[in-house]
């Protein structure tokens, strides 16, 4: 009699164990519709008209396999290249709608902070055709109406959840909207970023790479010559005059095991740098306020040489350190950071030094010692700015360059990035310098660099 009890037990046992193993099921699958990127949730028939905002607002590391793959969902009969990062197809032309004039764009800049970007860095003078609008917190998020937008451009550094999340996107998406994915700052600035979980939300990408979609450099060369052209320097201005310094380093980045500062550590040894900012002499330093550069200027001009160090190095990653705190100061600049080949393809011709044609930090300041004594050879790398090129690039703006992609690509156009972390960081993480990082907070005084 007891066995027959203990026996009926278990079946009950089972039973209620079988009971909540397929509740658990049902559970996943519902919450997975849920947290769906809203862009996936059109494409395999979720057709709500406002997307389920209930997802789960702290979702752990998605895995990749966890995802849906967006190639189940792209038409088979799409007639364009495909990448293993991203997928284009054409759409038939007879389903688009014609809202408003093809020439005119509506831009949204999907921000959180009202001090990017900044409002002279917006307008596009030269396409009038584009209207950008600028949302910056929450309330306007949920006021704007986005339907009639061409494209909203999101930050990707801090400007998007580390984990996607669709209550923090608009919550309709018409077919013809792009959703542009800007990354302004390296792979190793996005780290923590799970890049795996926006796969299938952007369509177009815009960074300072070659590559992207929209190129978003830190300077050109078109607006530096066209800055010359208004204000042409005499074909034989002596430089090496006008300097009484030799070596300026402007760093406030200070985390110590950045590869610039082992360096400039043993650059020191062998002759005298000047440093400032947050990891150097910060009472002499000039405060940060980008809208008036003039302290800046008037304290780098006076050297003859500057330390365009990057904090990361990274494929492509050339920084207003060489653009703005060098070449626009009339300072040639020691460059570290991305190849040599990737500042020669950007930059005026002999404009520079870099660090990789020298076998050590002596073998370098030993030829800053002889360009100090050597006033021609010091010159030589000013003379692009009377030889100009003969044809400049068509570029103005980062946001202009958002508006000229848009006015001239074709309405049925069609392209989402369904591997945006290994577009991004390289399918082997190639894209930058292995980095070694101590502890969660590594921003701490106890790791950071100092130069007194």
């Amino acid at each position: 009699m007891e066995l027959q009890k203990q026996q009926a037990q278990l079946k009950r046992c089972e039973s209620l164990l079988k009971a909540c193993f397929f509740l658990y099921i049902a559970f996943m699958a519902y919450s997975y519709v849920l947290t769906m990127p809203v862009s996936l949730n059109r494409l395999v028939g979720y057709n709500k008209t406002e997307v389920s905002r209930d997802g789960v607002e702290n979702v752990s590391l998605i895995q990749r396999s966890a995802l849906p793959r967006y190639d189940n969902f792209v038409p088979s009969d799409y007639n364009n290249q495909s990448s293993r990062f991203y997928q284009t197809w054409n759409v038939e032309a007879s389903t688009l709608s014609v809202k408003k004039p093809p020439d005119h764009k509506k831009i949204i800049i999907w921000s959180t902070t009202k001090k990017w970007p900044r409002p002279k860095s917006i307008p596009c003078f030269s396409m009038p055709q584009c209207e950008f609008i600028k949302i910056n917190n929450k309330k306007q998020r949920r006021k704007i109406d986005t339907e009639d937008a061409d494209a909203i451009v999101f930050r990707g550094v801090h400007d998007i959840p580390a984990v996607y999340r669709n209550s923090h996107f608009p919550k309709t998406r018409p077919e013809h909207q792009i959703w542009i994915y800007f990354a302004y700052e390296p792979p190793t600035i996005t780290r923590d970023w799970d890049l795996i979980s926006y796969n299938g939300i952007f369509n177009w990408t815009m960074s300072y790479r070659n590559d992207s979609d929209i190129l978003a450099p830190w300077g050109h060369i078109t607006p530096l010559y066209k800055a010359l052209a208004g204000n042409p320097p005499p074909t034989n201005k002596d430089y090496a005059r006008e300097k009484s310094k030799l070596v300026i380093w402007y760093a406030s980045y200070c985390y110590r095991y950045l590869d610039r500062f082992s360096y400039a550590r043993e650059l020191m040894q062998y002759i005298r740098v000047e440093v400032f900012g947050a990891c150097g002499n910060v009472s002499r330093s000039c405060k940060k306020d980008r809208k008036d550069l003039s302290c800046l200027r008037d304290h780098i001009r006076p050297y003859k040489f500057y330390l365009a160090f990057e904090n990361f190095r990274c494929v492509e990653y050339i920084t207003e350190k060489f653009w703005h705190n060098s070449l626009d100061y009339d300072v040639v600049p020691v460059v570290l950071g991305a190849q040599k080949g990737d500042y020669e393809r950007v930059a005026p011709p002999n404009s520079f030094i870099h660090v990789d044609d020298f076998g050590s930090p002596e073998a370098l300041a030993n030829y800053l010692k002889y360009l100090d004594q050597n006033d021609d050879e010091y010159n030589r790398y000013f003379a692009w700015k009377t030889a100009p090129p003969k044809n400049l690039p068509d570029y103005e703006s980062r946001f202009c360059e958002v508006c000229k992609k848009l006015l001239q690509v074709s309405r049925t156009e069609r392209k989402v990035y369904t591997d945006l972390d290994r577009w991004w960081r390289g399918e082997n993480y190639e894209f930058c310098q292995p980095m070694m990082w101590v502890g969660e907070k590594h921003s701490k005084p106890e790791y950071a660099a100092r130069f007194r």
